[in-house]
């Protein structure tokens, strides 16, 4: 494995350890290991073996793809294509009301993680298909 991914791993750990408020002292604690270890990964001097990783992604609540680097999107492998949309625009449209409005609702928070992957891979959406 190049430098650069082991940075990379390193990074994506840090960023979930602190975006999920733990000090390496805590994660260690969680992973039953030093904080010297965290520190390595956290550095990319070493990366974690696939049971330490796995272990990782489920307190961090994001995949092993997104730690290792092989996706962009830490919450889900799931990618919607452009039939998964149109059923979504059909579903809304029939909608009136409160239930329109949470669920255009659901689909923002949705796109964050979903649908700007999708734009990452080179798909573009109208903005009124969007939603």
């Amino acid at each position: 494995m190049d430098t650069e991914r082991k940075k990379l791993i390193g990074t994506r750990i840090k960023r979930c350890r602190q975006e999920n408020e733990f000090s390496q002292e805590e994660l260690a604690q969680k992973l039953d290991m030093k904080r010297s270890n965290v520190a390595n990964y956290e550095s990319g001097r070493v990366v974690p073996p696939g049971n330490v990783l796995l272990e990782m992604s489920n307190i961090f609540n994001v995949t092993t793809d997104y730690l290792l680097g092989s996706t962009n999107n830490p919450y889900s492998n799931i990618s919607l294509d452009d039939n998964d949309l149109k059923q979504i625009q059909r579903q809304r449209n029939k909608l009136t009301g409160k239930d329109r409005e949470r669920m255009e609702n659901m689909i923002k928070m949705l796109k964050l993680s979903f649908l700007d992957t999708e734009n990452e891979e080179g798909d573009e959406f109208d903005e009124e298909d969007d939603l």
